[in-house]
């Protein structure tokens, strides 16, 4: 017998290897949970809906173009401040749909990496810190330059004894990778520069302002500028016209 008769032919193994990818794909996608690529359009969608239900602003829209997206919202709270504005642009890390129940993870999965923008206003600051007796603060008041900043208040705290003293503090904002902080801090009691012991205990307390371990994703922002009414982080998002866009609505059915 001719053993090359009893071997299969190359059309039969290429049909049998055919049948076997088949039956994989179809199994994956009846299979479970598995995610899937989405245009445009629907992950311009489902990223404003995970952005909105995260930070829950005033209003946001969002614009997807391929991997690329560009987020613009308003009245944001981090560390229980308002920020007026929000800018972000991102390079999406995949352009699957991850499940609804993804939470926080789902949101970090799809921005692999992102450039913002936060506007702080002077008037938050001063809304905040007049609603909130924090970190041994109380009655603090706080005025907007483009050199820096000058406050004043009260301010709290316990040694040997419990210090109560009215301040004025003079300093500017400095970027860090975790957060916004307080830097080249000189503070006054009755018009006297205080010693640096004083001014770390009040910086311990008032350091980081804003904190971005809030932003459950990788953000840089690269330098932070000032006015007379508000102050600029930013890590130089642009925006683009291109692609597919949709809007968050606030008091959308949950």
């Amino acid at each position: 017998m001719d053993r090359r008769a009893a071997r299969p032919g190359g059309l039969g193994k290429f049909s049998l290897y055919l049948a076997a990818v088949l039956a994989v794909f179809f199994f994956l996608l009846r299979a479970p949970g598995v995610c899937e690529a989405v245009s445009d359009d629907e992950m311009a969608r489902h990223l404003a809906m995970r952005l909105g239900d995260e930070f829950e602003p005033e209003s946001l829209f969002v614009t997807v173009s391929d991997s690329r997206a560009y987020a613009e919202a308003r009245g944001v709270y981090l560390s229980g401040v308002r920020l007026d504005t929000l800018k972000l642009e991102a390079i999406l890390g995949t352009y699957d749909l991850p499940e609804e129940d993804g939470g926080v993870e789902a949101l970090a999965s799809l921005i692999a990496y992102s450039w913002g923008e936060v506007v702080l206003l002077e008037e938050d600051i001063n809304r905040y810190f007049k609603a909130h007796e924090t970190r041994g603060f109380s009655g603090l008041n706080v005025k907007f330059s483009e050199s820096g900043f000058r406050a004043e208040g009260i301010f709290s705290a316990s040694f040997l004894f419990t210090l109560r003293m009215r301040l004025q503090a003079t300093g500017t904002f400095a970027l860090k990778p975790d957060g916004v902080y307080i830097a080249d801090a000189d503070i006054f009691v009755e018009g006297l520069r205080q010693p640096g012991f004083l001014v770390s205990q009040v910086m311990e307390r008032a350091n980081p302002l804003i904190e971005w371990s809030e932003i459950p994703f990788k953000i840089t922002f690269k330098e932070i500028y000032l006015d007379d009414s508000s102050a600029t982080m930013t890590g130089g998002p642009q925006s683009f016209r291109e692609g597919a866009s949709a809007v968050w609505e606030k008091d959308r059915p949950r």
